[in-house]
């Protein structure tokens, strides 16, 4: 399977995106503040049980939802709060990560403790742990993406990109690896022997990867609000999801995308604090959430920063305003 921009782009023209009747203004049935000062990233686990955050002026903490209990602090020393850019949680929550400029930390989020620790060639833009947290995926600034095998304690293979790696993200099943772009370039490798899988290309920086637990379905988006859900069985388009389709303003960008376990069912954020759920069969918008602001009165609005499907048949979101949310149908 190889893709390049002028088939994705004659795929989009025969491809039609129905949006059901959908409200995004719906509010969340619950909210939990877990960062006061806002959150510079923020990950769940992948039934939204466990959350970890990296707050704004509080360094690295480790939550249990809806307990709305925080298990571990995590800082790199005492009395001192680590400046985290990126973080991520395996989707088992049994590890968790944590990165300040080009340091790397693995956490077991059982004890609470640091279980490893790496220094990459350069500064980490985006990052990510496997489902079961045997690998860990960085996107760094100097076009590569490092895949960390966290049994061996290091790198196992290196991925060459076109610029700074602005997202990834890694298949349940540990089969695919993929990562987009500052120049709005997504690549999907095979983990196993490295080889470059797919490529496609958006007019924007990267914000969103994301591949389906089954390894069947990829998205994609850029600055801007483009977005595309790809057919990974096919190499076609599945879904143009162009956020201006949707009817947000044009500043809106697709900031998160979570994939269903068993269903054709894709869960999107956006930088204007709106979750979407989509059929990708039906190719239909079937619901639609709004991440309310903390204080209704500031004009700082909030930014969608990971998403889960729950497994009461709810689905939760974290913000860049420190909330993290639970929307019910």
């Amino acid at each position: 399977m190889s893709f390049v921009r002028k088939t994705v782009l004659s795929a989009v023209i025969g491809v039609s995106l129905t949006l059901a009747a959908c409200s995004d203004q719906t509010p969340p049935s619950n909210t939990w503040s877990l960062a006061t000062k806002g959150a510079y990233d923020a990950a769940l686990s992948s039934d939204g049980s466990m959350a970890v955050i990296a707050s704004i002026n509080h360094g690295g903490s480790l939550w249990q939802l809806p307990q709305h209990e925080r298990v571990y602090n995590w800082n790199h020393k005492a009395e001192e709060y680590s400046l985290f850019n990126q973080v991520a949680l395996s989707g088992d929550s049994r590890y968790g990560a944590t990165a300040e400029q080009d340091r790397l930390t693995l956490w077991d989020a059982t004890s609470g403790k640091p279980a490893n620790f790496w220094a990459l060639p350069n500064d980490i833009r985006s990052l990510e742990l496997s489902e079961d947290g045997s690998y860990l995926l960085a996107g760094l600034d100097n076009s590569t993406a490092v895949l960390i095998s966290t049994a061996q304690g290091q790198g196992v293979k290196t991925f060459t990109t076109d610029d700074q790696v602005t997202a990834v993200s890694i298949s349940a099943d540990n089969s695919l690896a993929i990562a987009g772009t500052r120049t709005g370039s997504v690549y999907i490798w095979s983990i196993p022997d490295g080889e470059i899988k797919g490529q496609w290309s958006h007019d924007n920086q990267i914000r969103a990867v994301a591949i389906s637990p089954r390894s069947d379905f990829a998205f994609s988006s850029a600055q801007g609000g483009e977005a595309l859900a790809i057919d990974l069985t096919s190499g076609k388009v599945a879904m143009n999801m162009n956020i201006n389709k949707a009817g947000d303003i044009a500043a809106a960008t697709y900031t998160a995308a979570e994939f269903a376990s068993e269903q054709p069912l894709l869960l999107t954020g956006t930088s204007t604090g709106k979750v979407r759920l989509w059929n990708l069969s039906s190719k239909q918008q079937t619901g639609g959430w709004e991440a309310t602001k903390k204080e209704k009165w500031k004009p700082t609005g909030v930014s969608v920063l990971d998403l889960a499907f729950s497994r009461d048949g709810r689905y939760r979101a974290l913000g860049s305003n420190g909330l993290a949310y639970e929307f019910s149908n």
